[in-house]
């Protein structure tokens, strides 16, 4: 298997919609960009590159002799692109140099994952006049509800000194584990609550786009959904929940 030809197809195929099909002469698959098999293919891999990124679970069937990249595929893509030492870590989600506040009030830069990735990316989104897509009340749903949900996520931070003293006004050692508790219980609850408002298939949009961070050509291949119809579900999901 000719590694550097496999990772540049999933880096690629990683970024955009690529199409993986097979060649007239069927010896060959080709990675055509936006699926327009008439382009000259940018990467070429033989039948059995493609039989073992299938058989491991990187890429998904769409027709016969066509794959496309899958989310095992993507994770895959991401942590070969990652700098040493952050693979599992850069799969997930994007890492980058971030400044913190040490506890004697010096400022470091230390690796960790990019927080607003996500809502940078839906706030990039734009219509056929190249204006945003969603509008600043849609965003703003999307953060809160993200928020809520990746503090639901978390829960209770294990290994924390729930017995120290409080550093802020509150009396008695229970106060901070109580006060952590009712935190996530209210995060988890107005998640859900946001989350049962919407119709099933907007919910999807939601939990995909915005929690799971899918891109939207993914939703639209797992929903079986016109090319683009992605977007118009998002925002009226997102509509739906700036109104609520």
């Amino acid at each position: 298997m000719s590694a550097r030809n496999v990772t540049r197809a999933l880096e690629r195929m990683a970024v955009s919609s690529h199409l993986l099909a097979a060649e007239r002469s069927g010896a060959h698959f080709g990675l055509y960009p936006n699926a327009d098999r008439r382009r000259r293919p940018i990467v070429r891999l033989t039948r059995d590159e493609v039989h073992s990124l299938h058989a491991d679970g990187a890429l998904e069937p769409v027709a016969d002799d066509a794959f496309v990249l899958s989310e095992a595929g993507r994770s895959r893509a991401r942590r070969e692109q990652a700098a040493p030492g952050e693979a599992f870590v850069a799969q997930h989600r994007d890492v980058i140099d971030r400044a913190v506040v040490g506890p004697d009030g010096g400022v470091a830069t230390v690796r960790g994952h990019d927080a607003d990735a996500t809502l940078r990316r839906l706030a990039a989104l734009r219509d056929a006049a190249g204006a945003p897509w969603l509008n600043g009340a849609e965003l703003a749903a999307a953060s809160r509800l993200r928020s809520d949900w990746e503090a639901a996520e978390r829960g209770m931070v294990r290994g924390s000194d729930w017995a120290a003293p409080p550093m802020s006004g509150t009396r008695g050692g229970g106060n901070g584990r109580e006060a952590a508790l009712a935190a996530h219980c209210d995060a988890k609850r107005r998640s859900a609550e946001a989350l049962e408002r919407l119709a099933p298939p907007l919910r999807r949009v939601v939990e995909r786009v915005c929690l799971r961070e899918e891109g939207l050509e993914m939703l639209e291949r797992a929903e079986a959904w016109p090319a683009r119809s992605g977007k118009i579900a998002l925002k009226l999901a997102l509509s739906q929940l700036a109104a609520g």
